[in-house]
């Protein structure tokens, strides 16, 4: 997937990491809590060009001994199936995925399009 070659662009910052692709799109992940939730908050468009830098979050958060992912969805302005293939992958990983929003109509839509939203547990 062309997704898969872009750059991600990466920033630590006090509490967390930042993660960027072009485009706009970006992750804040949250330090571990001791809980072991690992908090995203993505924002822009997720599309093949741009997910990398979530799938990177993820993966981070996977490795640094998170059990729960919890991302917040609310400040996503566009999404596309590769936005739905990462979050389906995530959900097959080794670690509990929260969906928190209330989400986005535009990503209930899609979800709702693609016969997925009944796969995600989502927090409002």
């Amino acid at each position: 997937m062309k997704g898969d070659d872009c750059e991600v662009l990466f920033t630590q910052v006090p509490g967390g990491e930042v993660y960027g692709a072009p485009g706009g799109a970006g992750v804040y992940r949250q330090t571990t809590g001791s809980d072991g939730t690992a908090p995203l908050q993505a924002t822009g468009e997720f599309d093949a060009d741009s997910v990398t830098c979530l799938r990177q979050a993820l993966a981070d958060a996977i490795a640094d001994g998170a059990t729960c992912v919890r991302i917040d969805l609310t400040s996503i302005t566009f999404g596309d199936v590769a936005l739905v293939d990462t979050l389906l992958h995530a959900q097959e990983g080794p670690v509990r995925l929260v969906l928190a929003g209330p989400l986005p109509r535009h990503v209930r839509h899609l979800l709702e399009l693609t016969g997925t939203t009944g796969l995600f547990h989502v927090e409002a």
